[in-house]
């Protein structure tokens, strides 16, 4: 959960197609390409399905706005490019390129257009280099809480990752690192009174998005922060690059646990 009164979760998924690209031949070719191509796939379809939309455009972001006032879009828009500069400077990297962002008015609007996930509160949505929003409004949270709770910086740091890594990154890592900087950022700690948490790495790794997700996405954040404090931001910075160049993560693991 992402704040213990809302009952909700962030939802990373991976290869797993946009709600557009289900049943589409162009998708399946896509993906028998790899992991890029479906990338680049999602990309445009994102394009073209916002043709007809609401759209606001910032100096990184394509906000294509679907129920939302204009102003909270906007508002959105700008903590974007917060997030931008904000994990830019983390992470030494600021993408080149254009991202869409889909930003939605309400828990309804998300789950027409993102059909899978329907019935669960979803604060925000990364997919093949695809962001999704739902409005604070959706929440009762004002901009205020809303900024802080990290979401939008949380949905941008898995793009990061996911562009750092060249996709080649577990559910549990990318989880951990954006809740990390959440709380490296803006000081929101996940499941800061929660009891132990009795998951082991290897329960991560096998199965997150099976075990109970307030207690697995604590043990994530736990993990990552210890892997600051033992290799440093450097350090960090160093295994991106192994995975981006593919290298396993078993021997990923074993430097975790090191």
């Amino acid at each position: 959960m992402k704040k213990k009164r809302f009952k909700m979760i962030i939802v990373l998924t991976i290869l797993v197609a946009l709600f557009f690209l289900v049943d589409d031949r162009a998708y399946i070719i896509a993906r028998s390409a790899g992991y890029k191509t479906l990338r680049v796939f999602a990309y445009y379809k994102s394009t073209e399905f916002s043709s007809d939309k609401s759209i606001i455009n910032k100096p990184h972001f394509t906000i294509i706005n679907r129920g939302s006032d204009e102003e909270i879009a906007d508002f959105i828009g700008e903590l974007l490019e917060k997030s931008y500069s904000l994990i830019g400077e983390e992470f030494d990297y600021y993408p080149n390129y254009n991202i869409p962002v889909f930003v939605y008015g309400s828990m309804e609007e998300f789950w027409e257009y993102n059909k899978a996930l329907k019935g669960q509160a979803v604060m925000g949505l990364y997919n093949l280099g695809v962001i999704h929003i739902v409005a604070p409004h959706a929440f009762s949270m004002t901009l205020e809480e809303y900024e802080s709770s990290g979401t939008v910086l949380h949905e941008y740091t898995h793009l990061v990752i996911d562009d750092l890594t060249g996709g080649n990154v577990e559910i549990w890592f990318t989880e951990g690192m954006a809740l990390f900087q959440e709380y490296n950022i803006y000081g929101a700690e996940w499941g800061k009174f929660m009891d132990d948490v009795d998951y082991s790495l290897e329960d991560l790794r096998a199965n997150f998005m099976g075990l109970d997700s307030d207690k697995a996405y604590r043990k994530a954040f736990l993990i990552v922060k210890d892997i600051y404090s033992n290799i440093g931001k450097d350090g960090v910075l160093d295994l991106l690059k192994e995975l981006r160049v593919g290298k396993n993560f078993n021997k990923v693991a074993k430097l975790v646990e090191e």
